[in-house]
């Protein structure tokens, strides 16, 4: 059985639709919540974030409310960094969303800048033809509807292979090498996930998207099928990346 390893900057962005695609694919994973200080697999005594890719299929970075270049305050993301880094030197596969994404840019070299303003709701972004042809954004189709919630973007990423452009960021999904993808969108969340977020975070949100208040519950109705699919497409083909049995 294949054991994927997740990273969890933050308790309200759980690996929501994407853990639901692994389990449903037969996999298993550890979360390692390095903020909190807890892992699923040693909730008694915090491992840290690991520095070995060990025995894991592959590695998933998911989203938090830091800068990726706040490495100063928060040690984990210099630490993940490096973990990126192993686990494509391992050809293993890698999957980064929002702030994952945005540590896998500063992880290869790229720039994380802050945004005009906040990112929010449910977009509709083009593949490029770049993704149309990639082994994992192909069957997406020529555009993917997926939830967006930033502050921050990425740019100037060497070696960077654009899969995805629109919204207010040029680019919404990228890869690295052979195997090694980020997704500045959000194809994990549910509508509670995001119910979370507004109560936790709330008008660090709302003041500059006040439709996270008013339009969610239209949003999802008209949106969160595609979205769903989609997720679970992305998320098998990046599974089918792994050389580990």
């Amino acid at each position: 059985m294949r054991k994927y390893l997740l990273i969890v900057p933050e308790a309200t962005a759980p690996a929501g639709l994407i853990g639901e695609t692994l389990i449903g694919e037969g996999a298993i994973y550890d979360a390692v919540m390095p903020v909190e200080r807890h892992a699923s697999h040693a909730p008694f005594n915090y491992p840290g974030i690991p520095n070995q890719v060990a025995d894991y299929a592959g590695l998933i970075v998911l989203g938090g409310p830091m800068s990726a270049n706040e490495t100063d305050k928060h040690p984990f993301l210099a630490e993940t960094m490096s973990l990126i880094q192993e686990f494509a030197a391992a050809d293993r596969p890698v999957l980064g969303i929002c702030l994952g994404a945005q540590i896998i840019a500063r992880a290869f070299g790229g720039e994380v800048y802050r945004m005009d303003r906040l990112e929010s709701g449910f977009y509709t972004m083009n593949v490029t033809p770049e993704g149309q042809s990639d082994p994992v954004f192909a069957a997406l189709g020529d555009q993917v509807t997926s939830f967006q919630n930033h502050f921050e973007a990425v740019r100037d990423i060497p070696g960077a292979v654009p899969l995805a452009t629109g919204g207010a960021c040029p680019i919404q999904a990228f890869r690295i090498g052979r195997a090694t993808y980020a997704t500045q969108f959000h194809p994990e969340v549910t509508i509670d996930i995001v119910r979370d977020w507004i109560r936790k975070f709330g008008t660090a949100f709302t003041n500059d998207e006040p439709r996270l208040l008013t339009d969610l519950d239209r949003q999802f109705r008209e949106n969160f099928a595609r979205h769903r699919t989609q997720c679970q497409l992305l998320v098998r083909n990046w599974m089918v990346l792994s050389k580990v049995p």
